[in-house]
């Protein structure tokens, strides 16, 4: 085999692994299972990542590698934090319409008790919240006091995510189009959710309709 065959087929192990593992959990999904969708042998999983465990480390650390580029490039001290606050919204919303699965894979795997997996979640989140030291104390947040990003950052993502999860749902029931001016709005309104809070969107959406009125007219 050669070096591109091998580099092939390594992608196509992660590839399938994420696959599965986004539509099936990690646990639901056996080694055997992951090199027929890759249509490899199944010792090139123990050669190349050591077995499932060593996948699912590969996807986490990738995944966390992006994903700290995604929110720290983001932070610039030079403009204001709401502007800051809503660049990282919409760079994440804009990652992971990109990025679904591996997503999914990283965020379910969270709350997993998996050896040799926990670690390294943890050791990359506390990483991640490092990255935003600067920007918390800009919302004259104290970083050295975890309580309140614990509720705020889980809070972000999980309002995020849940659009990704429940699309087919929201499709069916609203009738969306997940269009660019989908996801414009739909960036505009968890800023303003999180800056504002309801009463916030409330205003936006009247102001929304105000404006096309004038339009209209």
């Amino acid at each position: 085999m050669t070096g591109k065959q091998k580099k092939e087929a390594r992608k196509r192990i992660l590839d399938s692994a994420i696959s599965l593992f986004a539509r099936k959990v990690y646990a639901a999904v056996g080694v055997r299972e992951i090199a027929q969708e890759a249509e490899v042998n199944i010792s090139m999983i123990s050669y190349y990542f050591g077995g499932k465990a060593g996948i699912l480390k590969t996807i986490i650390n990738e995944f966390h590698n992006q994903y700290y580029r995604v929110i720290t490039d983001a932070i610039d001290d030079s403009k204001p934090p709401e502007e800051c606050l809503r660049l990282i919204i919409s760079r994440i919303i804009s990652f992971v319409r990109i990025n679904t699965e591996i997503t999914m894979v990283a965020f379910n795997t969270l709350p997993l008790d998996i050896p040799g997996i926990t670690d390294i979640q943890a050791g990359r989140v506390i990483e991640m919240l490092e990255g935003i030291n600067s920007l918390c104390r800009r919302f004259d947040m104290d970083p050295n006091d975890p309580f309140p990003i614990s509720i705020i950052g889980p809070a972000m993502l999980s309002t995020i995510l849940s659009h990704f999860r429940l699309k087919p749902v929201q499709k069916n029931i609203f009738g969306f189009e997940f269009d660019h001016a989908f996801y414009e709005r739909y960036a505009r309104t968890i800023e303003t959710l999180f800056l504002y809070g309801i009463t916030g969107i409330a205003a936006q959406s009247k102001k929304a309709k105000g404006d096309k009125n004038e339009t209209d007219c």
